[in-house]
């Protein structure tokens, strides 16, 4: 089960993670969830202090490409339970994680559920960075027709800055954004509209609505064609034995727990 709901750092989409990767998430994982046992959550109390969504509609898919990443301003809160507000549509999500110090993805385990007319995931962070991506499909996608729909941001925590970023889709026409005070700008051959929303409250929407005109059906980039670096992990046996060494220390601060409560 641990081999589906851990993730092969988010940015190896189709690839399968090395035993070395596979042993330090594993390892990860489970101490996280030892140490937030004994840690008070405190979920209503967090503050984002930084948080940044993009949207991409027909990226890679005929849908749009949300990713959520940001970190929570108090690190010593963590480890912690931690809620995300998502579109009714969503029904699973690509990655949910956690960030470590080194920039590493552990991904962790979350359950879709449905309250109003939002959907929500909780999840336990062992680090206060997140990453989450996930599909949803607002729009049918037809040859010569127009694309619209509304974005809402509504978030359970208050955010100190929130960016938005919302890509253009290739080959797209009479592209517009509401609302109109944004910025533009380009990267790797996209054009770009960027909000920045400043202490922003819990539960404060923050709603983007975008319109466009395509005339084919296919996403901006193909991902079959497209070029994918390979991260660095670690090969050979080092996997076996961070894995080994991991589980032997997480079992001696479990015997080392029952000794105290017992005493």
């Amino acid at each position: 089960m641990i081999m589906e709901i851990i993730c092969d750092m988010c940015k190896m989409r189709g690839r399968r993670a090395s035993p070395g990767m596979l042993a330090i998430s594993i390892f990860i994982f489970i101490a996280s969830t030892i140490a937030a046992s004994g840690a008070t959550s405190a979920t209503k109390d967090h503050v984002i202090g930084r948080m940044k969504v993009t949207l991409m509609p027909e990226y890679d898919a005929q849908s749009v490409l949300v990713i959520q990443e940001g970190k929570f301003a108090d690190r010593t809160a963590f480890p912690s339970d931690v809620k995300f507000t998502l579109p009714m549509e969503v029904t699973k999500l690509t990655d949910a994680c956690s960030l470590s110090p080194g920039g590493q993805h552990f991904c962790q385990i979350f359950e879709i559920k449905k309250a109003g007319k939002n959907k929500f995931v909780n999840i336990k962070l062992p680090f206060p960075d997140f990453f989450i991506d996930y599909q949803y499909a607002p729009f049918a996608v037809k040859k010569n027709s127009q694309r619209e729909f509304t974005y809402s941001i509504d978030t359970s925590y208050p955010i100190t800055t929130l960016e938005v970023h919302v890509q253009q889709p290739a080959r797209s026409e009479k592209f517009k954004i509401e609302p109109a005070s944004y910025e533009t700008y380009s990267k790797d051959d996209f054009k770009y509209r960027k909000y920045t929303f400043k202490d922003v409250k819990a539960g404060e929407a923050k709603a983007i609505s975008i319109s466009y005109f395509k005339t084919d059906t296919a996403p901006s980039v193909d991902l079959k064609f497209s070029s994918m670096k390979t991260p660095e992990v670690f090969e050979g046996s080092t996997g076996e034995i961070l894995l080994v060494a991991g589980l032997a220390a997480l079992g001696t601060i479990w015997l080392a727990r029952r000794r105290m409560k017992k005493a």
